[in-house]
Formats: structure tokens, sequence, C-alpha cells
């Protein structure tokens, strides 16, 4: 049997060849371990999205500014509106010597100083009228308003001596509407129930005046008279004043807030109150004095 030897001319041949082979398997083992290695590396852009909440949150706004146009004002009332709310309660009737809505005669003597001085006892109040007829929130254009409306009823024109524009005032105030009672007029506030009617009913509302805000109402309209007892109209809270109208029942002061009675207009001289209004109103008077 032949063997081979160093001096074989074919051993030269098939050691190169071998060694090629084995380095081409270790080039592709290389190859492979480096691809392996660069796909599962870990490599890459930073991930910066929580970095950028942060700052996010860091430069937001604490909060916001909404700007105001001061220069849009609540237009008032006209002087009807205010007469009817507020004054009608005394000047309807003459409550405590204030002069009649439609009375020339008794607004002939407060007229000597004319608007402005009709102006000066509605702001202040004099005697029994409260400033302002009891409600704080009336403006100087309202009660001027209601003075000329008042006036202009009577047949005295002051709308030429209005100082303020007039553009809140109704096109029959023109002539002369508005706000505000005169010194004696002082008893103008609102459509409170005068002392019979006192007897607003009980808390325990009738179905009929079932959601209605008696309390609003109230202090809409009554509490001009029933806050300070004007005519001797009871005081909200004086149960000594409240016992014997309460006892009459909710019927009978029910019908006497509505139809009026005494010194006391109808509906406190408020018309545009309901029933149901008028109703509630008495409920929370008599809740509130019990």
């Amino acid at each position: 049997m032949a063997h081979s030897t160093p001096n074989d001319p074919m051993a030269k041949p098939v050691l190169i060849g071998g060694l090629l082979l084995l380095g081409a398997a270790v080039g592709v083992l290389v190859y492979n371990l480096y691809t392996t290695i660069e796909k599962n590396s870990i490599k890459g852009e930073i991930d910066t999205t929580m970095q950028a909440a942060v700052v996010e949150a860091n430069i937001a706004p604490i909060g916001s500014v909404n700007a105001v146009d001061k220069t849009i004002v609540k237009a008032a009332r006209s002087g009807e509106v205010v007469y009817n709310a507020v004054c009608a309660a005394c000047h309807t009737t003459g409550v405590l010597g204030a002069p009649k809505i439609d009375d020339k005669g008794a607004w002939d003597s407060r007229l000597a100083n004319g608007l402005d001085g009709l102006m000066k006892n509605a702001i202040n109040g004099l005697n029994s009228m409260p400033a302002r007829g009891g409600d704080p929130s009336i403006t100087d254009e309202e009660l001027s308003n209601a003075i000329v409306y008042m006036t202009g009823k009577a047949g005295h024109d002051l709308s030429s001596q209005v100082k303020a524009p007039a553009a809140a005032a109704p096109a029959e105030q023109a002539a002369a509407p508005a706000a505000a009672a005169p010194a004696e007029q002082a008893a103008a506030p609102a459509a409170a129930a005068p002392a019979e009617q006192a007897a607003a009913p009980a808390a325990a509302a009738p179905a009929a005046a079932a959601g209605v805000d008696g309390e609003k109402v109230y202090k809409s309209s009554c509490f001009s008279c029933h806050d300070i007892g004007i005519a001797g109209s009871p005081k909200l809270g004086d149960k000594a004043a409240w016992a014997a109208r309460i006892a009459t029942g909710n019927d009978a002061l029910y019908n006497t807030a509505i139809n009026g009675k005494g010194a006391m207009p109808a509906k406190g001289g408020n018309p545009a109150l309901s029933d149901d209004e008028i109703k509630a109103a008495v409920d929370f008077m008599v809740a509130q004095s019990k």
C-alpha cells in the first residue's frame, strides 16, 4: 500500500485547499457573529420623550387672563320699569303722604328745585322715604328715569333737565319718565304688603305657589315696606306683629296681598307680579316670622 510523503507532489495542493476551506469557514462564522450582534444591538437614537414632557410641564402657563371691555355698561332700566318695581307701592296710593303718580297738584309744590332737588331727596332719602326707595341697587340714571316718568304722568315734563343721556328710557317715558320719589314722597319703596296684608301666609307653600322663589319676590318688591315697617306693615321676623295675621289663615293673607287693603295696594303696587308670586312671597314672610 502506497503512503504519501512530504516530497509527494499531491500533498501540497491538498494542504493548501484544506487551509482555504478552514479560512472560509472561520470567515463565515465571524460574519454571522457580527451581524447577530449588530441586529441585537441597543445602539440608536436616545429617547427624549420623557425629557420633552417635563420641559413642556415646566413652561406651561399657570393661569389665564380674560380681558373685559369696561366700555360695555349694563343698560339702565326705564322709568316705568323702576316705578313698577320699587316706587308703585307708595306712589300708586299715596302711602305716608307720597304724591300719587297722576296727582299734578301734589307734585307742583315739590318741583321748586326741579329735577336736581327731587334727585337729592331720592338718593339720600327724606323722612319716611328710604334712600333710593329702599333699593340700593338702583343707579342715579334709573332714579332720574323714574322721577321723570312719575312727574310726566302728572303733567310735568322734566325731560329737558335730565343730565345723563336717557337712551334707556322708553318712548312714553321720553317726555318725562322715571324714578325718584320727592322728599315727602319718601314712602316710595316697592311692592310690599301693608300691615293688614302682613299676614303673609305660612311657609308651607300651597301647590299654586310651588316652584316660585318667595324670597326673591320679597327682596324685589316687598322688602321696602316690610324691612322697616312702613305704614304699619309688620316687619319681617317680628313674631308678635305676625301672630294675629298668621292666625287668620293662608287664604285670608293671600286675598289681602293680591287685592290690597287699607294702605297696601293690590299686589304691593306691582301689577306685574302673578298671584303665585304674591302667594310665595307671603309664604316666605310667614315662615320667617313664626
